[in-house]
C-alpha cells in the first residue's frame, strides 16, 4: 500500500496509473483502490510531499503596471532580483558596511561623521557658517570614562 503521508511515492514505468474522469486520481503503485484524489470540481488536493523534488531556476513576477521581475539565487545562495545580487537595506546600529557604494540624490547624516585616513580618525563637523572642519581624534589616553580626546 502506498504511504501518501510521508513522501511522494516513486512513479514506476508500466505500473503507475493516472485516472481521469470526473476527477484526477494518482496511483503510483498501480493500485486503484489506494489512489489519491488530485483534482476535483472543488479544487486541488495536493500535499506538501507532492512538491518534494520541485526545483525552479527562478520566479517571474508581474507588477501592477506590467513590469516583469525575476527572482532567483546564484551558485553561492545569494538572492538575486533581475540577475543582480540583492543587498538588504538596513537600519541596524553598530554595523560595518563594506564595498564601494554610489548614492544618488540627497543623503542625510545625523550623529556625526568620522573618516579614517592613513590610519588616523578625523571627526568632520560643520559650523553655523557652513565651514567644514576636520579634527584629528587621538587614541584613548587612559581616563576611566573611555572617551577619546581630540587634538
Amino acid at each position: 500500500m502506498t504511504d501518501w503521508n510521508n513522501k511522494r511515492p516513486e512513479i514506476l514505468d508500466n505500473v503507475s496509473a493516472l485516472g481521469i474522469g470526473k476527477a484526477i486520481y494518482a496511483a503510483p503503485d498501480g493500485n486503484k483502490e489506494t489512489a489519491r484524489l488530485l483534482v476535483a470540481a472543488d479544487g486541488f488536493h495536493f500535499k506538501n510531499s507532492d512538491f518534494d523534488d520541485l526545483k525552479l531556476l527562478n520566479l517571474s513576477l508581474l507588477s501592477p503596471t506590467g513590469s516583469t521581475f525575476s527572482i532567483s539565487f546564484d551558485d553561492n545562495g545569494n538572492l538575486q532580483v533581475d540577475g543582480k545580487v540583492y543587498t538588504t537595506p538596513t537600519n541596524q546600529s553598530d554595523e560595518i558596511i563594506k564595498g564601494n557604494k554610489t548614492y544618488e540624490g540627497n543623503t542625510r547624516l545625523s550623529g556625526g561623521l568620522i573618516i579614517n585616513s592613513s590610519g588616523n580618525n578625523y571627526e568632520i563637523s560643520v559650523d553655523e557658517n557652513g565651514n567644514v572642519k576636520a579634527t584629528k581624534i587621538s587614541e584613548t589616553l587612559g581616563e576611566s570614562d573611555g572617551k577619546t580626546k581630540n587634538q
